[in-house]
């Protein structure tokens, strides 16, 4: 399955866009730089990072996990060039011209990818033998990601009549980005992980990964409530996000209790180990920042302060999903470390995004004293050239080395 080592370092590459777009967000906080509108590179910044980098690894993943014919590659193969350009599409449009026509349109063909992918996905797996278990968090992970489609069509709908209620608004963004992270992401990285490991799973602990996905899935859509406290939502809403918020307490507890049993007999590389303890960690430290936001008076802080807000996005999107996934390509040898240059390279970014992740929790605590932390700008630049640089060496690698045809 050489064509899904061709695509994992595309991936690798589109990684190493976001960062450098990441670079140029930084510099333009601390300096001028007219070039750019800070808010429609930013959009392309999120964009980007949900299609040309998680998206694209896990449809990757997703089908490496598959067992596939010669046509069903070409027609998946199709599938990831589409998506590809989508997000190159967005990448391009989105910092010249905000939400327009074009932007929109590559939008849209990125979420009519997915439902696509997703079709195919369901088809191939039905009645797969290969997979059994695990299923039932792919198609749940497939269903989110399709029902996220419905906050970004919102969101074009209310851009283009250029006349926005904020809550209407925000309410759009949360919805997106809540069925993404805690749906899409969440549901098929746990898909990716369960797949990897299955060969060590003993009954109990299956009994406890099948209780694990039914709490997570009950909670899926209330828990949306708790991105959207800060509106008059009626009580019953607040309830239910009280509820989910207590329930995915009780599933991260399942979650650690697997990890804590599996962590002597898996075998991983020492890579990919450490990757998928920082991200188990950063998901547990997700649940319980979750939960702490369904007090109201935490809650305000949770979401009328940017850097907190950012800190959040931050600590899922690189410290859970993006290590997990770098972890995941190692593991499967759909990328390799073995030469220094490569290895330097993700240590590199690990050590900044662990920092960069520390720099924005301590500006969203000084946020909330209503003070400022003297060149802490400066630091997350550093931080960001340094994620860039971690992940250039890391592709360059990639390049520089032979990477070992698939045993599966």
């Amino acid at each position: 399955m050489r064509f899904l080592q061709k695509w994992s370092l595309i991936a690798i590459i589109n990684f190493t866009v976001l960062a450098a777009v990441g670079v140029i967000l930084r510099y333009k906080i601390l300096f001028p730089l007219p070039f750019f509108d800070q808010k429609h590179l930013l959009h392309a910044h999120s964009h980007f990072a949900f299609a040309g980098w998680v998206s694209l690894v896990l449809f990757i993943g997703i089908i490496h996990l598959i067992q596939l014919t010669e046509k069903q590659k070409k027609q998946l193969n199709k599938i990831l060039h589409l998506q590809l350009w989508s997000s190159y599409g967005m990448l391009f449009t989105f910092p010249l011209m905000g939400y327009a026509a074009p932007s929109i349109a590559f939008s849209t063909i990125s979420i009519l990818v997915s439902f696509v992918f997703a079709s195919v996905a369901f088809k191939l797996t039905a009645n797969s033998r290969h997979l059994t278990n695990e299923k039932k968090w792919l198609y749940a992970a497939l269903c989110w990601n399709m029902l996220s489609a419905l906050g970004t069509f919102t969101l074009a709908y209310l851009m283009m009549q250029k006349s926005v209620q904020q809550d209407f608004y925000f309410g759009a963004i949360y919805f997106y980005l809540h069925f993404q992270y805690n749906g899409w992401f969440l549901f098929a990285i746990a898909f990716l992980f369960i797949a990897s490991v299955k060969q060590w799973l003993t009954p109990v602990l299956q009994q406890q990964v099948n209780r694990g996905f039914i709490l997570l899935l009950i909670t899926a859509v209330p828990a949306l409530f708790l991105s959207m406290m800060w509106m008059r939502l009626p009580r019953w809403m607040l309830l239910a996000a009280d509820a989910a918020a207590m329930i995915q307490l009780i599933a991260a507890g399942f979650l650690l209790k697997i990890i804590l049993q599996l962590r002597k007999q898996l075998q991983l590389p020492s890579q990919v180990k450490w990757l998928w303890l920082i991200a188990c960690a950063a998901f547990i430290l997700k649940i319980i920042l979750q939960a702490f936001s369904a007090i109201p008076e935490l809650n305000t802080y949770a979401f009328g302060i940017r850097a907190i807000v950012v800190a959040f996005l931050h600590l899922v999107l690189l410290l859970f999903v993006s290590f997990f996934l770098l972890g995941f390509l190692i593991q499967h040898q759909l990328i390799t470390v073995e030469k220094k240059q490569s290895k330097t390279g993700l240590w590199l970014f690990a050590c900044a995004a662990i920092s960069n992740e520390v720099l924005l929790m301590l500006q969203g605590i000084a946020a909330m004293q209503s003070t400022n932390l003297p060149y802490n700008g400066y630091l997350l630049l550093a931080a960001a050239v340094v994620m860039f640089v971690g992940l250039l060496l890391l592709c360059i690698g990639q390049k520089k080395q032979h990477i070992a045809p698939l045993t599966t």
